[in-house]
């Protein structure tokens, strides 16, 4: 839901990633993610998600904040996100054109934005779960690459179904490192030693490559 939020409004605002790469052979690329939810959405619950870009640095990152919004006008999930632009023929990352930049004039307050994300997040020190895949066809986004919605998801897998089922995550911090392409063997892996209880930290990797990490905390279901 919120990456087609973030779609729509790039198509508002004319900086979408077809548009880009018709432009300059550039691309958006998510390269971190924060969610932290107070409450899960049910079945056929009616939502709005708000989405705005927040700013720049370096002409090299923007950031993007998330508010998914239930009937009664309350933010139940929020995300901080930083993106990137590649080059979608040499798979480099790339400066953002001054024309995008020029965008941060007409952004709302900082003090309206959510906190980013400073933090390193760390592989497992003991990965003690782990589930092996091999990228299919319909993991792929437009820029022929495994899309970042299914990183967190592969990264849950090693957790198995008895967890899955009992809890809901309330937070995932998500970093990634470097992309995933058709047909790659890759590797979930988790683990939460030495973290508190229902906390855990994940990985994923393509041999001795790292893919992305991500730390997750999580509460029963029955939990308020």
């Amino acid at each position: 839901m919120l990456q087609e939020a973030a779609m729509r409004n790039t198509v508002r605002l004319k900086i979408s990633s077809p548009e880009l790469i018709e432009a300059y052979g550039l691309s958006w690329v998510l390269r971190r993610q924060r969610i932290e939810a107070s409450r899960w959405p049910v079945l056929g619950e009616e939502l709005a998600v708000v989405t705005a870009p927040t700013g720049f640095a370096r002409r090299l990152q923007t950031f993007r904040d998330f508010h998914l919004i239930d009937g009664q006008g309350k933010t139940i999930i929020s995300a901080a996100t930083q993106w990137l632009l590649m080059d979608v023929a040499t798979r480099r990352l790339k400066p953002i054109p001054t024309e995008i930049a020029a965008l941060e004039t007409d952004l709302a307050p900082a003090a309206a934005h959510l906190d980013r994300p400073v933090n390193k997040i760390r592989p497992p020190v003991q990965a003690h779960l782990s589930k092996s895949f091999e990228v299919a066809f319909s993991q792929l986004d437009f820029n022929d690459h495994l899309t970042n919605p299914v990183f967190p998801e592969l990264m849950l897998e090693p957790l198995g179904h008895k967890r899955l089922t009992a809890q809901l995550p309330v937070s995932a911090d998500i970093m990634y490192h470097r992309e995933a392409r058709y047909g790659d063997q890759i590797e979930a892996v988790a683990g939460n030693f030495e973290l508190p209880p229902n906390h855990f930290d994940h990985a994923l990797q393509r041999g001795e490559d790292l893919l992305a990490t991500m730390h997750t905390r999580w509460k029963g279901i029955d939990q308020k």
